[in-house]
């Protein structure tokens, strides 16, 4: 079995790269170098390229769940159009590399690697056509294609964090281990292993990490840990936060005590700390119930209970 077999596939890709005209040269842009656009037979020195919409399919391998914000994309690509150039491979060299896909792309002349949030946007905001950089050697071989496409994903800042710790595990199978990961994207090993934490964790803490109520950094840590130790980590976590929140809170709202008024200003102080602690709102204190009542309790309780709290 090639590794592009025990790899698999999802849905499309979307990073942020500049393409460039071989494979050591397209690496080298998805690290963050600069390099000067290729000239193409269908346009002159000074154009780019445009493609028809209708000519683009989607590329089938993609770490992401879904494409995010879609019709925001739209809205920005209405008034101005697609500026940055999709990065293409035509569909022979596709097929070469992914023979099995030919019914995914229905009849595409161009399969895009990076740039399919972008195709999205375009078609939801009624484009005919996008500028396009056509480069084969990116489908060399189904593995070469499979990396291109991850590494890209890995590099685009807005990939939700499991989305991105799945491409890391993918990449991590093409390549052999983290630190070749590591080295590849221009990381530190322990960046690596942070971010593939997150496929450790309960599937609960794995729902909160989607939901965006615990803390990415908290979720690292615990993912590192026995599953049995995960919930009550993040939770002693989440109350060390609340605790640090609330004296960061009181220190900021002691108020400067003249000397002459020392025992007066003493009073006043005490007070106001008092005042102060019954009354601050702890996100993290209610990040820390949430979480609790979450592995305790059914989707339908949950639901229950959100019923009586209304009532």
């Amino acid at each position: 079995m090639s590794k592009a077999d025990a790899l698999g596939g999802s849905a499309t890709f979307d990073a942020v790269a500049q393409p460039m005209s071989s494979r050591a040269a397209s690496f080298a842009a998805f690290a963050g170098q600069a390099s000067a656009p290729p000239a193409s037979h269908s346009a002159s020195h000074n154009e780019t390229p445009r493609v028809p919409l209708d000519q683009l399919a989607s590329n089938p391998y993609n770490p992401r769940a879904t494409l995010a914000a879609i019709e925001e994309m739209a809205d920005s690509l209405t008034g101005k159009g697609v500026i940055q150039p999709l990065t293409i491979v035509t569909r022979d060299a596709f097929l070469a590399a992914h023979p099995e896909r030919a019914s995914d792309l229905t009849s595409a002349h161009y399969v895009v690697v990076d740039g399919n949030r972008r195709l999205a946007g375009a078609r939801l905001a009624g484009l005919d056509d996008v500028p396009v950089h056509v480069d084969d050697s990116l489908a060399e071989d189904a593995d070469t294609l499979l990396e291109t496409a991850l590494t890209a994903a890995v590099q685009h800042e807005d990939l939700e964090p499991l989305d991105e710790a799945r491409a890391l595990q993918r990449l991590v199978e093409v390549h052999g281990s983290q630190r070749a990961v590591a080295r590849a994207l221009g990381k530190s090993s322990g960046w690596v292993t942070q971010r593939l934490a997150l496929l450790n964790l309960t599937p609960e803490l794995k729902q909160a990490v989607s939901e965006k109520t615990i803390p990415l950094d908290v979720a690292r840590t615990v993912g590192q840990l026995p599953e049995r130790q995960q919930h009550s980590a993040a939770e002693h976590a989440l109350q060390q936060r609340a605790a640090k929140k609330r004296e960061r809170t009181k220190k900021a709202e002691q108020p400067a005590s003249p000397r002459t008024n020392g025992a007066v200003n003493q009073a006043a102080e005490a007070t106001e700390k008092q005042s102060a602690q019954a009354t601050v709102d702890s996100d993290d204190e209610l990040q820390a119930l949430a979480l609790e009542l979450r592995s305790r309790l059914t989707q339908e309780q949950v639901k229950r209970l959100i019923e009586l709290l209304k009532a």
